[in-house]
Formats: structure tokens, sequence, C-alpha cells
């Protein structure tokens, strides 16, 4: 569910990323209903697990072209990840984002629950952007991460709504911190399935892949309450997967849940209120989605998204076949005509496929 409400897709048919956001960052789809106008985008997070927080930031330009917007990717410019100790590091920009992996016991950048941080941003052209520091809350576990029956809606051959069996996936966290302060939750989910090709390759032989997706990425799932009385959230809906090959040989739904601050909280709440309107991100009804970054030097007025640091608990919930009613599977394809490569000839050429067997996996 990859964060970032991944501006780019906005333009028009923005976003999830994904939320945004694989790597795990979300993207999210959202409709443009009025003229998007020229600025800087910068969208980035800190996802910290137990010993390893992932650091992934994306930069932008905006500029108008007749009637559209078009997105430039901003890729050499000095980002710089700060802690509230002042210890700093370089981002380096690979694969669409300027990005790293630390740990978060080393001294010479530390991470810890409480923490601020924020980041700098100088272009080539000598243009400074900066976020505001956000801070890294406590972590809240996911009490309990499940699947029932369920059924979901789909288009025909025929252009027609149509019911078919589904998983539905819930969840069931905490509102509320040990000391009672309220905890703003968001939940981003993807989808691991295992596939058996049926490859004639005489080095490699049939293999078996895993295959690793964003699940309903143009979906942000937010939870939050400062009602004294609310203390947790049961059987909270994540959504609802169609029944299909993906699940004829085992799958698993991964839920990772994000402790964020009130003010990430409130913006993305935003996002996910637009998400179902035809507005813009930038011209909702009450004006524009504030975020938390600017321009250092006053030189921009557009400076649009928001830099958040996340306290991440993660749980999977597994699906074997006869659960739900032994799927058909997916090789061989249901075709005549099948393309010469494709995924039942090479399971591999699947975006987010591996015939590494993830460590957790055990149907």
């Amino acid at each position: 569910m990859k964060f970032l409400t991944s501006l780019r897709f906005l333009l028009p048919g923005l976003l999830m990323a994904s939320a945004l956001l694989s790597s795990c960052i979300d993207e999210i789809e959202l409709g443009q209903g009025l003229p998007l106008p020229e600025g800087i985008v910068l969208q980035g997070r800190i996802n910290v697990e137990d010993t390893i927080s992932d650091v992934r930031i994306t930069l932008e330009e905006l500029f108008r072209f007749e009637n559209s917007n078009r997105p430039a990717q901003i890729v050499t410019a000095t980002v710089r990840l700060i802690n509230e100790d002042e210890q700093s590091i370089i981002l380096p920009f690979r694969q669409g984002a300027y990005v790293a992996s630390l740990e978060n016991d080393d001294p010479a950048f530390t991470i810890r629950e409480g923490m601020s941080f924020r980041v700098e941003v100088e272009t080539r052209e000598g243009l400074q952007f900066a976020s505001r520091s956000e801070i890294l809350p406590q972590k809240l576990e996911v009490e309990r991460a499940y699947w029932e029956p369920g059924t979901a809606t789909i288009i025909n051959a025929i252009g027609e709504p149509q019911d078919v069996p589904g998983a539905s996936y819930f969840v069931d966290a905490p509102l509320r911190y040990p000391d009672g302060s309220s905890a703003y939750l968001r939940w981003t989910l993807e989808e691991t399935y295992q596939q058996t090709d049926e490859s004639t390759d005489t080095i490699t032989g049939r293999k078996t892949c895993y295959i690793t997706l964003p699940f309903e990425a143009r979906t942000l799932k937010l939870s939050g309450d400062i009602n004294e009385n609310v203390s947790e959230i049961d059987r909270f809906g994540l959504g609802t997967n169609r029944i299909s090959f993906r699940y004829a040989e085992g799958h698993y739904m991964t839920v990772r849940q994000e402790a964020l601050t009130r003010n990430a909280f409130e913006y993305f709440d935003q996002i996910a209120s637009i998400a179902s309107t035809e507005l813009s991100i930038f011209e909702p009804p009450g004006g524009p989605v504030v975020g938390n970054v600017f321009d250092v030097n006053g030189e921009i007025n557009n400076v649009f998204g928001y830099f958040y640091v996340a306290r991440q608990s993660v749980a999977r919930v597994p699906v074997r076949p006869e659960e739900v009613g032994n799927p058909t599977l997916g090789c061989p394809l249901a075709t005549s005509m099948p393309p010469p490569v494709n995924r039942c000839t090479d399971c591999l050429i699947v975006d987010g496929a591996t015939t590494v067997r993830p460590p957790w996996w055990e149907l």
C-alpha cells in the first residue's frame, strides 16, 4: 500500500506509487479536475523497522505544456537527511529516487523513537528546499491481521459490474499508546503469491517463482481518533482481493502498519479525501493540500509535498489454496494463441518475481 503519494501520476493520472508511496512507496491515482500550477514536488519518507530504516525521497518539477502538466524528475540535486543531533547523510540517486538503507544502531547517524528528522535539498541551479522536522513516533504492533471470504466487484467482458468471490482483509489495532496519547496509523498492503511456470529451458527447467505486487495501491487506509473513549479499532477493512490463479499455489498478504505523527496523518487524510473526488490535489475544496516542504529562499511559491517518518509494524496473512476452493492454476494460459514469452514460459518476466523463497513463507 511502496508512500509516497507519488504526485507524478497526478498529471493527469497521478499515483502509489505504491504508496508513495513498493519499495513500499504507495501510489495513489487521483483525478485532476483543475489545472495544476507550475512548481516543485518533494515527497519522501523514512520507514523505520526494528534494525533497518529505509529512506526514499523523490523530487520533481512541474511545468505547464499547452493544456496539461508535465513532471520532470530532478536527478542531480544534493539531498541531505538530517537528524536533530545535526548528523547528516547525503542520499544517492538510484532507480528513480534518492535512497538509503540505514542501520538503526549506526553511531554516525542515530535513529531512535522521539527523534526528529528533516530533509534539505539543493539543486544544481542553486535552488534550495527543505522540509519541516518530523518526529519518529513510537512503534505500535498490529494486534491482528486476518482475512474472511468476501465479494469483489469486477468489470466483466461486456463492460458491466460483476460480483466474484474474494478474500477480504481486516486489521485490529490500538489507537492509543500506553500513556493514553492518541495514535495515528496508516496501512499499506502488498501481496505475494507462488507460481510454477512451464519452462522448457534445458538449463533452468520448470521454475517456482514468488511474485510480490502492491495491493490496492490507489487507496490510502488511515485511522486515528482523539475520542477519549476509543482505545482501539476492530475489524478495520483494508480491501478485498479477487480470488484468482494468484491463490492457486499459496498466497500471503503483507500488512504494513505505520505509526505517524498527527501532522502526517492529517496530510494523508486530505489526500485520501481527494482520491474520491474529481478535484486536483492542489485545489481541494478548502484550498491547497498543506504539506511540510518549502523553498528556503522564497524564490518559488508553489512547493508541494510531504516528508514523513514512520515506525513500522508488519503482519502477514496466509491463504492456502484449499481455503478458497482450489482456484485454477495460472498455467497454462487460457488462450489458444499465447505470446511466445509469457509468465508461463518464464515466471521471472513478471514484475516483482524471484525464485528465492521468502524466509517467512510457510505454505
